[in-house]
């Protein structure tokens, strides 16, 4: 009988469980003073793009918004708690999307504004949905939901370009590679 090949490598998984790791303490770590919706998708985005941009196989990003949001929810990051698990996979799914949709190719800027952005954007719609379904009356969803979507827009955008960048650089240095091994 033949041994079955796992889907992740060992190196993979520590590689995304790392990169769902830094998710959380970059969370726990930086806190802006800004008043401003989705200013946090600057470094949201920046470990869930690298991640997927270097394992390069569906599933990643997925992984990596199911183990931070396993840890958020253990250090209880956000009054959510338990649904903070959809936020960060809807955070990942979308980004484990558009990585496959680019050829996972997010080392070009704009591949990475626009994964940001998604990832960003999906983030919000989730934690608004959850917001709804807890009982937070939709008037005040809706009074927010505009202004929310620009600002989760335009950081998860700069957070996906930073990370674009940093991944360009990467394998630029020769840190990675493109072809798979």
């Amino acid at each position: 009988m033949a041994i079955k090949k796992p889907y992740f490598s060992l190196q993979e998984i520590a590689l995304l469980s790392l990169c769902a790791a830094l998710i959380v303490v970059l969370n726990t770590t930086f806190t802006l003073p800004l008043k401003i919706p989705g200013h946090t998708g600057i470094y949201w985005v920046v470990p869930v793009i690298i991640g997927v941009g270097i394992v390069k196989k569906p599933g990643a990003g997925t992984f990596i918004g199911l183990i931070s949001g396993i840890l958020a929810t253990l250090f209880g990051l956000n009054t959510l708690h338990i649904f903070n698990l959809f936020i960060y996979l809807a955070l990942g799914g979308i980004i484990d999307i558009l990585g496959f949709l680019f050829f996972y190719r997010l080392d070009h800027p704009a591949a990475g504004f626009i994964a940001g952005a998604a990832g960003n954007l999906a983030k919000m719609v989730v934690n608004f949905s959850l917001q709804t379904f807890l009982g937070i009356p939709a008037a005040f969803i809706v009074i927010g939901i505009g202004t929310a979507s620009i600002t989760h827009f335009i950081f998860g955008g700069v957070g996906g370009l930073v990370a674009a960048l940093v991944l360009a650089r990467l394998l630029k240095a020769g840190v990675i590679t493109r072809d798979k091994t």
